[in-house]
């Protein structure tokens, strides 16, 4: 991304400045080399997102923000329903339920040191990756709709997980009254071989080591401490949350006055 476009702030806050049409400036996070690393496209997508109406805040780039469909991936919009504020169903792209999962292993560097080459290549072996790629798990009708109904806590009862899990994930894993009826039977038909797969894109799975705790009363709740090892899990719903988002945003094309 082209720095004269932009003021620094600080060394780690860069600001898009509201200029002509635009309704509020654009705030961007990361070092200078992150800010230089961005895509071009980043920015022309962070100023289109200044041009929306009832804008509560400036609009923000986190520091990995790419390329989305309309916001950047990355960009974060606040809106005022009062204020004429909009809702978009989707802004940076509709992989329903993607983010990143953090698991705890309870080992240590000196753990794993012996073995990190082979755990690599287990875990690349194992996880099914890619644009099209299954996995081994294969859903029928009845278990698919159990699946969207009980969200994690279906994985755990089939032993995918354990009751820790859930008591340290929002919601519990899972949205209290999804209706399974709702989704339709192309999109569970994309999924029924893609549980368990990383899918592509920006999607990863890192062993990682716990260098800084800096905010220690969080780290504390979920049992977190420097030098721990954990494994982070960034991934979605693939084909059944693209196939859900490509159903009802056509619904929401016919309704909108």
């Amino acid at each position: 991304m082209d720095l004269n476009r932009l003021v620094q702030d600080s060394e780690y806050c860069w600001r898009l400045p509201a200029e002509g049409p635009m309704r509020v400036p654009g705030i961007l996070f990361g070092d200078r080399e992150q800010i230089l690393q961005m895509d071009n496209k980043v920015y022309t997508q962070l100023r289109n997102v200044t041009l929306l109406p009832g804008l509560a805040a400036p609009v923000y780039a986190m520091p990995d923000a790419h390329w989305g469909y309309g916001f950047p991936i990355g960009g974060v919009a606040a809106f005022d329903a009062d204020a004429g504020g909009v809702v978009s169903g989707g802004g940076v792209g509709f992989d329903i339920s993607c983010g990143v999962r953090t698991l705890h292993t309870g080992l240590t560097p000196d753990d794993i040191e012996s073995v990190k080459a082979g755990l690599a290549d287990a875990l690349f072996d194992d996880i099914p990756v890619g644009v099209g790629s299954e996995g081994s798990i294969s859903l029928n009708p009845q278990q698919m709709d159990a699946m969207l109904e009980g969200g994690a806590r279906w994985a755990v009862d089939e032993g995918y997980g354990t009751a820790d899990d859930l008591a340290r994930t929002e919601e519990r894993g899972c949205i209290a009254d999804a209706r399974p009826d709702d989704v339709s039977d192309h999109a569970k038909r994309r999924q029924r071989r893609e549980m368990g797969t990383l899918g592509s894109g920006n999607h990863y799975l890192e062993v990682q080591r716990v260098a800084t705790v800096f905010d220690s009363d969080i780290a504390r709740q979920f049992a977190i401490a420097e030098d721990d090892i954990v494994i982070s899990i960034h991934c979605g719903s693939r084909g059944l949350g693209h196939q859900i988002g490509t159903d009802y945003l056509r619904e929401m094309l016919v309704s909108a006055p």
